[in-house]
Order: structure tokens, then sequence, then C-alpha cells
């Protein structure tokens, strides 16, 4: 498994809520189908309508962050290796610059960078 962090589309924060399956009627087909499971008449959503203001803070801000990173000409690739996460630096055609230790990325994570 392996994915590329680069540019995030803007327009895609406005859809953080989940989807939901089309719902059909009681009734829909059950005649047809005797076997057929009848929908509940309460439908009990444990998922918000969308994420907490925090959480589209965080997730904001980590956009304008790959943002930033990709007008530098920079991106992050991010794959497994022998059960371990290993995260290397590249350039727009896929470069790579440098690979990242992981508590480096967690110190970034945590504000804790001193270089």
């Amino acid at each position: 498994m392996s994915f590329d962090v680069n540019a995030i589309d803007q327009t895609r924060s406005v859809r953080l809520v989940p989807e939901r399956a089309p719902v059909r009627g009681a009734d829909a087909g059950a005649a047809a189908r005797p076997d057929a499971v009848t929908p509940p008449d309460a439908m009990v959503d444990t998922m918000p309508a969308s994420p907490p203001p925090e959480v589209r803070d965080q997730v904001l801000a980590a956009q304008k962050a790959i943002q930033e990173m990709y007008d530098r000409g920079r991106t992050l690739h991010f794959s497994m290796d022998s059960g371990r996460v290993k995260i290397l630096l590249q350039d727009l055609d896929g470069n790579v610059i440098r690979e990242v230790p992981s508590s480096k990325v967690v110190d970034i994570a945590n504000q804790r960078v001193d270089d």
C-alpha cells in the first residue's frame, strides 16, 4: 500500500459529510420477494452531519501545509516496507530528495522541530 500526498482540491473540504445509501420504501419489492428485509421505521444516524469544527480546522491546516509544500516543488510519498511506514520527500517529478524518518514526522506533527 502506498499513496502520494500532494495538492488537495480545496473544493473537497466542503464535502466531509459521509454519503448515505438510498433507502427504499418499506413496501418496495416486498411483495415480489417474501424473504426481503424491510427497513426500520426510524433510522438512527450515529455519524454527525459534519466533523467538529476543530477537526475541520486541522484538515484545512493540513491541506494548506500540503499546498505550500507543493508550491515549493515537493511532495511526500508514504509506503509500507517490511511492515514499517516509509516516507519519502520527492520533487514533483517523483525523484527522491531524501527519506524522512517517521520519528521526525511525529516531531513535526507535535510541533517539536528544531531545524
